[in-house]
């Protein structure tokens, strides 16, 4: 258990955290033609779509309401009914996810409202499914967003009509009723595509929600398109409510596996998929669940970590390494991490979170990157595995850096990266073990002793 501590610091220096909307933004993109709605002003959006654009390096829908100083003061309800009704003449939507953003929230506008009765006043019409999410940027951060769009999808879902009863076809066969994955803010298009694999393995049929790994997976699309193409269709979440079983996996889940429990789906839960342990339990939850074997495969993959950890161990043994992530991911990674026997020597979440208590080193530190510098300068940190924005800390630091997390957007590829299950952490365990190697051939503080004999 780590203790969690606050920096203590009044002021913030060098933000790590990031927004409620980013958050529900990004699950919004995990959904097929769908169109993230930002009720806020301008610059909410624009550096919103900014960000997430240069850390997956494709094009992001995502519009806004463009709410001014003097519509925050009168109410912005207009603006969000004009909103509503241009992306639906422009895009024709299958899915709108309405965000709001601290003005609206502040203001003491009635959000709801307004969208109940947009709803009711166009009842006769072909609708989009409108899912509002409250994510006040005052207040929490990315995975409180993305935690709480994902309980609206998964709501949205439960209440949609129930799909059309089509006719059988007896010479086929017979149609497996999906098995809803619930996929946490940490989980990579890699990881997705890993985790997907390994839940049809036991003969289920895996509906990933979101699934980033088919809308924002760098795949080069036939044509543009003003909504998302790929990731989890409207129809399908229509069938969640016939789901015999699923799945949720990782910490900012629980909001949609409260909501499928409560609508009567037994729900196989776990925090996250980093580190063997976390991997295996998982495995062994959906082998009881199916009563069907262990596939071959997974099998395998599992060799191949367990083997990763014995050839890392030799240079990840005792090495110094710094953490900073959002909880879910921090977590995951303090577990695999010192499945090693590497040390934790720090780790800074940008907000608070229960699940922090579970990472795996000695103190979890809610802060920033300033927290970061100082503390992995302090114990002599080899490596920081972080976002982009942790390149100066880490210099600083004299450590090198791994990128992870969210945004990657000074190396290529972060959405094929990960570290969740077993091939997922076999990947991680491979980078880092390198990257320390390249750390200590290097001219850094800290270089760890070397048997080879030195030029003159």
């Amino acid at each position: 258990m780590a203790r969690v501590v606050r920096s203590g610091r009044r002021a913030v220096t060098d933000p790590l955290k990031l927004s409620q909307p980013l958050g529900a933004a990004l699950a919004f993109l995990g959904l097929d033609r769908c169109m993230p709605l930002v009720h806020g002003s301008q610059g909410c959006a624009a550096f919103a779509k900014a960000f997430l654009t240069r850390h997956f390096r494709e094009p992001v829908p995502l519009q806004t309401t463009a709410v001014t100083e003097l519509t925050a003061v009168l109410g912005g309800g207009d603006h969000l009914t004009a909103a509503l009704d241009t992306v639906r003449a422009t895009a024709a939507p299958d899915v709108i996810g309405v965000l709001t953003t601290g003005v609206s929230e502040a203001s003491g506008e009635d959000v709801a409202a307004t969208v109940r009765g947009y709803l009711a006043d166009r009842a006769g019409e072909p609708l989009p499914t409108v899912i509002l999410v409250s994510t006040p940027d005052f207040v929490g951060g990315l995975s409180d967003g993305w935690a709480a769009a994902l309980g609206g999808i998964v709501r949205a879902g439960l209440a949609l009509p129930p799909r059309a009863e089509r006719v059988p076809d007896w010479t086929a066969e017979p149609e497996r009723p999906a098995f809803p994955v619930l996929a946490g803010v940490s989980l990579t298009a890699a990881d997705l595509d890993e985790l997907e694999a390994l839940v049809a393995g036991f003969g289920l049929t895996p509906l990933l929600v979101p699934d980033l790994s088919r809308s924002l997976d760098g795949h080069l699309a036939r044509a543009w398109s003003p909504l998302t193409t790929g990731g989890t269709a409207r129809s399908a979440l229509a069938g969640l409510r016939d789901a015999a079983a699923a799945a949720a996996v990782g910490a900012t889940t629980g909001r949609g596996a409260d909501a499928l429990r409560d609508a009567g789906v037994p729900v196989i839960r776990t925090d996250h998929l980093g580190g063997l342990a976390a991997v295996d339990a998982f495995v062994d939850r959906l082998r009881t669940t199916t009563s069907a074997p262990v596939p071959e495969r997974v099998l395998r993959d599992r060799a191949r970590l367990t083997d990763g950890l014995l050839d890392t161990h030799f240079v990840l043994g005792d090495a110094r390494i710094a953490v900073a992530a959002e909880p879910e991911l921090l977590v995951a990674v303090t577990h695999l991490v010192a499945d090693t026997g590497a040390r934790i020597v720090a780790a800074v979440s940008p907000t608070h979170d229960p699940l922090l208590a579970s990472a795996a080193c000695d103190e979890v530190v809610v802060g920033d990157l300033a927290d970061l510098r100082a503390r992995a300068a302090e114990a002599g940190a080899e490596v920081v595995l972080g976002s982009s924005h942790a390149v100066d800390a880490a210099a600083a630091a004299g450590a090198s850096l791994l990128p992870l997390g969210l945004p990657v957007d000074h190396r290529f590829g972060a959405q094929l990266g990960g570290a969740a299950g077993y091939r997922g952490g076999l990947r991680l365990l491979f980078d880092l073990a390198n990257q320390v190697l390249t750390h200590r051939d290097g001219d850094h503080r800290g270089a760890a002793p070397t048997t080879r004999s030195q030029p003159c």
